[in-house]
C-alpha cells in the first residue's frame, strides 16, 4: 500500500513547523541577559529619578553610578518586563528598591 501526500501538504506542514519553531526562538529571549536589553534600550535616555530623594542608579550610556547594581540584571528591577516585545505600559513601570534594601535609598 502507498501512501500518497500531495506537495501542498508537506508544504504546509513545513511552512508550519518553520513558523512555530521561529515564534518559539522569539519568545525563548533570555531576558536575564542585559545585552538582550541593551539590544533596542541601547540609545535611549536615562533620565534621574522623579523622585529627586532617590539616588540615580544608571549613566547615560546605561551603566551603573552605583557599582554593587552591576551584578544585577535589568530584569531584576525592572519586574513588569517578562516579555520581548513588552507592552508599552511595561515600560513606565515604576521600580521598587524595597525587593532588596530595607527601605527605598535616598540621597544623603
Amino acid at each position: 500500500m502507498k501512501i500518497f501526500v500531495p506537495i501542498t501538504t508537506l508544504a504546509t506542514a513545513f511552512l508550519l513547523a518553520a513558523g512555530i519553531s521561529f515564534t518559539a526562538s522569539l519568545s525563548a529571549e533570555d531576558l536575564s541577559d542585559n545585552a538582550v536589553c541593551m539590544d533596542c534600550h541601547a540609545d535611549m535616555e536615562r533620565s534621574a529619578p522623579e523622585d529627586s530623594d532617590k539616588p540615580r542608579i544608571h549613566t547615560d550610556d546605561g551603566g551603573f553610578i552605583v557599582e554593587p547594581h552591576e551584578m544585577w540584571s535589568c530584569i531584576d528591577c525592572h519586574e513588569a518586563i517578562t516579555e520581548i516585545p513588552h507592552p508599552d505600559d511595561a515600560i513606565g513601570a515604576k521600580v521598587n528598591c524595597e525587593n532588596c534594601h530595607e527601605s527605598t535609598p535616598t540621597m544623603e
